[in-house]
């Protein structure tokens, strides 16, 4: 039998103090309604000055991962479900780009998804293609809720089975479908960016990292992190997530993401800094 959550008030504070980077979400996670507010953006400013490295994880385009790695206080942006990180060097004004397939795969995916988009378009009338979908590089997003009313549970198993008969790997978050062809996942980025930022494996830092997300796509990542939060409205989805996060917020969205915050920096606030890093 699954453990369900704690609440996130029960986060050690021993842990508190030894957190080095934590990873983030976009949607649902630090925003509510599709907007950043002003309290989930102070309180990355707030991880940050404690000396805390924030790498976004989310399912949005290149074109926007570019834009948050340059504009945001964060150390990097793991986008498009893994796909590829960004990490931008403030002092050199330079942009790390790695992606973790390559630009061939990447090419011939997006010809083979041309495919799924045409069937789903067809078979499925009531949905849309992403409006970020000009700015993505790897993967094919499907609209479900976010510019058009939510689709019918039948309408979005249709959407799976399109996906399934063509090969495709997809993920669910909570305003899209994502789909695409290639061997990459959230974790993946992850690892890939602690490999090349800070020489270590994540199993290596499984202590002094934690997560923290909404939805089933971020599931795996629930998985591969022994530390991992889920604000409160990923409640309609735990019945159906074989790995779920450690702790959940009490408050939903981006007073979800603030409560997590808070308390990770009120434990911590007593201790020294106990980072081994330089954010840029």
């Amino acid at each position: 039998m699954k453990k369900r959550p704690l609440p996130i008030r029960s986060i050690p504070a021993s842990f508190c103090r030894n957190l080095e980077v934590l990873f983030t979400d976009i949607d649902d996670t630090i925003t509510t309604g599709g907007l950043l507010t002003t309290a989930s953006y102070a309180s990355l400013w707030d991880l940050h000055e404690q000396g805390i490295r924030i790498v976004v994880v989310t399912g949005r385009p290149a074109g926007w991962c570019d834009h948050i790695a340059r504009m945001w206080p964060v150390s990097g942006v793991i986008g498009e479900n893994g796909a590829f990180y960004y990490a931008y060097d403030r002092r050199n004004k330079k942009m790390q780009r790695r992606f973790l397939i390559s630009e061939k795969d990447r090419l011939e995916g997006r010809k083979r998804l041309k495919r799924i988009e045409e069937r789903i378009l067809m078979e499925v009338p009531s949905c849309r293609i992403s409006a970020d979908q000009a700015f993505r590089s790897t993967d094919l997003a499907i609209d479900y809720c976010e510019d058009v009313e939510p689709l019918k549970p039948q309408e979005l198993e249709r959407i799976y089975k399109i996906i399934e008969e063509e090969g495709a790997v997809y993920k669910v978050s909570s305003v899209h479908i994502n789909c695409w062809y290639g061997e990459f996942d959230k974790v993946a980025g992850v690892r890939q960016y602690l490999k090349d930022t800070m020489n270590m494996r994540l199993e290596q830092l499984q202590d002094r990292i934690v997560f923290i997300g909404d939805s089933p796509n971020d599931e795996p990542m629930f998985a591969e992190l022994e530390s991992s939060i889920a604000v409160a409205n990923i409640a309609p989805y735990l019945g159906r997530l074989k790995y779920l996060p450690l702790y959940i917020t009490k408050n939903e969205s981006a007073s979800g993401f603030v409560e997590a915050t808070a308390t990770i920096l009120r434990k911590r606030k007593r201790a020294p800094l106990n980072h081994t890093f330089t954010l840029p």
